[in-house]
């Protein structure tokens, strides 16, 4: 498989991972990402799977909606590298935020099928208003 056709596939694994995260598709994202994810939000909160997974099922975190900006792809053999801007719209315990953040991803090929298997995300100045 060329490098363009993993970009394009991991690009349309993580649009779906964004439309899960919003419809709180546990069952989906379950599979999707894998046991050993390490999940490390923009503030710095450090999740396994398995915790990630339960704050999105009780409603802890609820995703409103989340838009990629830009993205950059590094393919290495079984390993794929995600660097991008996000903004991300999510209720916290009741409080709404807007989030801006530049985040590295990491997918990792696993019995033929791409896996999320790292997400690290940076805080970013939210856009001026007007």
């Amino acid at each position: 498989m060329s490098d363009s056709q993993v970009i394009a596939q991991i690009t349309e694994l993580d649009e779906r991972r964004a439309q899960m995260v919003v419809a709180r598709d546990i069952a989906g994202l379950r599979q999707l990402v894998g046991d050993d994810l390490l999940y490390v939000h923009s503030s710095a909160t450090e999740e396994d799977k398995a915790l990630y997974l339960e704050r999105l099922e009780t409603g802890y975190y609820r995703y409103l909606g989340m838009k990629n900006l830009k993205r950059a792809f590094r393919v290495l053999g079984d390993v794929v590298l995600v660097n991008g801007d996000v903004r991300i719209d999510v209720e916290v315990k009741g409080a709404v935020k807007l989030v801006m953040s530049r985040y590295l991803q990491v997918w990792a090929l696993r019995d033929g099928r791409w896996q999320m298997v790292s997400w690290q995300s940076t805080p970013m100045p939210a856009p001026a208003a007007g």
